[in-house]
């Protein structure tokens, strides 16, 4: 029972965060006493009555029934719930041998005994709280913040293979051949282990910056089609609105009634001129929106300044900026602070941009950067943001954002050259 509870420990570092089936609390008491049974079934004691491929099905077999009773607790696909409970797996056997080196250096609790409970038994109550704790607010803190549980990958399983062939195998072969529970086969182990969790997290990392890369792409790719789509709308938009104001001059309409007509047409065909051409159809169609939901969009700058920039890099920058800024804006009650101010503005080399916008709420900020409140869409949202400090790193710049009060800022920097 020792043994699957340490291993059900371990494995909840990695997997309590995770989706979790209904009736929970009452599906993990459900699993100790299934676990009491497992350990009747397999008995860990008394090791030097086993052969060695004995002990090898004995925690091979202990170990794939808490697989399963992690399984019955969490609504998961196998593979990551194998790689994570390995994970486990690796934490408790860092433990464990934690336990037998301090054991044998310091000599504590050698030959005492409380109850059943035997010297080395003792040891493990003080050390492996620590050595779980330590992992709970490192690599457990991490799988929790990237959601590790959501992620799949072959090598993982390759990977909690060799892990758990070095966490039962290896160790089983030395106890076996070697010197037992010597300080140096302890320090093999653990640095094992740790290589293995390294290896593990750095995959879990790699695949967090492959699935983002595949995101910023498909961001791209749909900012491409709508900067491709707005620019012929606007386009349609100016060549009608001209051919509607020729038509209302040969219309025998009052005076009165042909203004009015204009006046309700004239925005369609404002479009705007800063210099440059993608950021005269953001600015145009963002208008359009802005207009019609009462807040006033506006840009000082010279649009020329960023003719060194790709088209579709200006057309990205400001639109998630733009967009940010109007979702903040349209949630406001009150109508003068329905305000959007863009300022862009060149000094040798450099190019500043600042936009500026109120806001409601409270603002959640991460590595100097503000969280995505888009909760209730799927799709690219919190990656906005991550597109745009690209964008402004690719021409040696940088992008930060602050708030005072209820006003957002935004600033990125560009170098020309």
């Amino acid at each position: 029972m020792k043994f699957l509870l340490e291993m059900l420990l371990a494995e909840l570092i990695f997997l309590y965060p995770a989706d979790k089936r209904s009736h929970f609390p009452l599906r993990l008491g459900l699993i100790l006493l299934l676990c009491a049974a497992g350990q009747f079934l397999f008995p860990a004691g008394a090791p030097h009555t086993q052969t060695m491929m004995t002990q090898l099905g004995t925690f091979a077999g202990l170990f794939f029934l808490t697989v399963a009773a992690m399984g019955f607790c969490f609504r998961l696909p196998f593979p990551s719930l194998f790689s994570l409970c390995v994970a486990g797996y690796a934490v408790e056997h860092i433990a464990y041998h934690v336990s037998k080196i301090v054991q044998k250096a310091t000599g504590l609790f050698v030959g005492a005994s409380l109850g059943p409970l035997q010297d080395w038994e003792l040891m493990e109550l003080v050390t492996f709280p620590l050595v779980y704790l330590i992992a709970l607010g490192t690599i457990g803190y991490y799988a929790e913040k990237n959601e590790a549980w959501k992620k799949s990958d072959l090598r993982f399983n390759a990977l909690a293979i060799a892990v758990v062939f070095i966490c039962i195998g290896l160790t089983r072969l030395v106890n076996r051949y070697g010197e037992v529970n010597s300080i140096p086969v302890s320090i093999y182990a653990i640095t094992c282990c740790v290589m293995a969790l390294v290896v593990q997290f750095v995959l879990y990392h790699t695949v967090d910056l492959k699935s983002e890369n595949t995101a910023l792409n498909l961001l791209w790719q749909e900012e491409r089609k709508q900067y491709e789509l707005s620019k012929k709308t606007i386009d349609t938009i100016n060549i009608k609105y001209h051919d509607l104001k020729h038509k209302l001059r040969d219309m025998r309409l009052p005076a009165e009634e042909v203004e009015s007509i204009k006046d309700a047409v004239r925005i369609y065909g404002s479009r705007i001129r800063t210099g440059n051409e993608a950021l005269d159809v953001l600015l145009t169609e963002n208008s359009l929106r802005c207009s019609e939901a009462g807040i006033r969009l506006t840009y000082m700058g010279n649009g020329a300044d960023l003719g060194f920039m790709q088209v579709m890099d200006v057309y990205s920058l400001f639109g998630n900026a733009i967009s940010n800024a109007v979702e903040a804006v349209e949630q406001l009650e009150d109508p003068e602070k329905k305000i959007i101010d863009i300022v862009s503005e060149c000094r040798g080399d450099l190019v500043s941009i600042h936009i500026s916008n109120f806001f409601a709420g409270e603002l959640r900020m991460e590595d100097g950067l503000p969280l995505t409140s888009k909760r209730e869409e799927e799709g690219f949202h919190g990656y906005g943001m991550k597109s745009m400090k690209l964008i402004a790193e690719k021409y040696g710049g940088s992008l930060s954002a602050s708030a005072d009060g209820d006003l957002f800022t935004l600033d990125v920097y560009l170098m020309k050259s």
